[in-house]
């Protein structure tokens, strides 16, 4: 019997190839704090996580969850108590509460990601739509939307109608009235933080404009992404209420896990009312046991004990800390600009802050990302995370000021 074939593989690379691994790795751990241009906690440790994965021998396992969570009879390795409880506990922070039986309210998957997320609701709104009307949807979306929910319109062949955005980034709603077909049944995506600005759409504006055109359908998507994060540990309850289910009436959204809940690779969750996942008629596929909802067949088993780690490290009074501290670090970022003549842009309960574009090397210096505004001109950002401290702004903010 070979080593591999009996789970004796050696444990690292030939040395010439771990030269080359360190190398990189060195690299990478040098540059830990100066990525800013993207929504990611830099300041992770799941040293605890990795250490049990070795001490409990799973590192030696493959872990893959298939189908619904949810179901009852598995006989497959699987994770799927940790994906239900992590998907339990984002639903809850969501506002999804029980049906007429006390049942949960929800369904949902750990995703790969937000685009994953963003791709299962486009495609469940696309059948419950279907099941509406024999006419096929329009997919209404904003320009500074995620550029995925334009690409998702494309892959699965939805008319998409692009909306005007205001200066700051949010759906402009007198364009989506413009554009509304009330004889088509209407898929909204709406964004919770715009890709550059941080902007919300305002989904009361948007309710209002549907309830007064009065399409033939309707379904309403929520890429919550960064924010759906943070938002619902704010102690704003107007901020809560973004988020809320029970008060927005969406269908289904979209949340990653890499962002606020600082996994340390892309992962996400996808929710939705359980009744959208009653119209689904899923594919029975019966080696599988069963309905497969999903469009993605497997899954990451080991994502769903991270990012239930990550919810039994933390805890609901963790992360009221963390969003707290987000937004303080914002709001500090900001006042430091400010006094250094540097006017910042930033949307109300955003981290997202945005200024005129600095020189170049800073630009690269802190990873920045940036873009042409036709409104503002060239801009850059920086996404404050849970990594921020006043010492990183102070010198953040020096440097977004030095002279070019």
């Amino acid at each position: 019997m070979s080593q591999a074939s009996n789970g004796l593989r050696p444990p690292f690379p030939p040395e010439s190839e771990m030269q080359r691994f360190n190398e990189v790795a060195a690299r990478l751990v040098d540059r830990q704090f100066y990525q800013l241009g993207y929504p990611f906690d830099q300041n992770l440790n799941l040293t605890g996580f990795y250490e049990w994965l070795v001490t409990t021998g799973l590192n030696r396992l493959t872990l893959i969850n298939v189908s619904d969570p949810y179901k009852t009879t598995w006989d497959m390795l699987n994770t799927d108590e940790f994906e239900c409880k992590t998907l339990d506990f984002l639903a809850e922070s969501f506002g999804f509460g029980k049906d007429a039986v006390g049942e949960r309210s929800h369904w949902g998957f750990i995703t790969s990601g937000g685009t994953d997320g963003n791709m299962h609701g486009v495609y469940f709104g696309r059948k419950v739509l279907a099941a509406k009307s024999p006419l096929p949807p329009i997919l209404y979306v904003s320009s500074e939307a995620h550029y995925s929910v334009q690409k998702l319109g494309d892959v699965q062949n939805i008319e998409t109608r692009v909306i005007r955005s205001h200066p700051m980034g949010a759906m402009d709603v007198d364009d989506l009235r413009c554009q509304l077909d009330p004889t088509r049944p209407v898929m909204v995506v709406i964004a919770i933080g715009g890709t550059f600005k941080g902007a919300i759409d305002d989904q009361r504006a948007v309710a209002a404009v549907l309830d007064e055109v009065n399409p033939v359908a309707v379904y309403k998507h929520l890429d919550v992404a960064l924010f759906g994060g943070y938002l619902p540990w704010l102690d704003d309850p107007q901020a809560r209420e973004v988020v809320d289910e029970s008060v927005m009436q969406f269908d289904s959204l979209a949340v990653s896990g890499h962002k606020f809940y600082a996994l340390n690779e892309p992962a996400g969750a996808f929710l939705c009312r359980k009744e959208v996942l009653a119209s689904l008629h899923a594919m029975q596929v019966p080696y599988l046991n069963g309905a497969i909802p999903t469009i993605s067949c497997s899954r990451s088993g080991f994502d769903a004990l991270k990012f239930y780690w990550r919810i039994a490290v933390t805890g609901a009074e963790g992360f009221r800390a963390e969003a707290k501290h987000i937004l303080e670090m914002t709001d500090l970022l900001v006042s430091e600009l400010r006094r250094r003549g540097v006017e910042p842009l930033v949307n109300r309960w955003s981290n997202t802050v945005c200024f005129p574009r600095p020189a170049d090397d800073v630009v690269h210096e802190y990873s920045m990302a940036c873009t042409v505004c036709p409104y503002f001109g060239p801009l850059s950002h920086v996404v404050v995370m849970q990594f921020f401290t006043p010492e990183l702004i102070t010198r953040l903010a020096d440097r977004i000021a030095s002279p070019r």
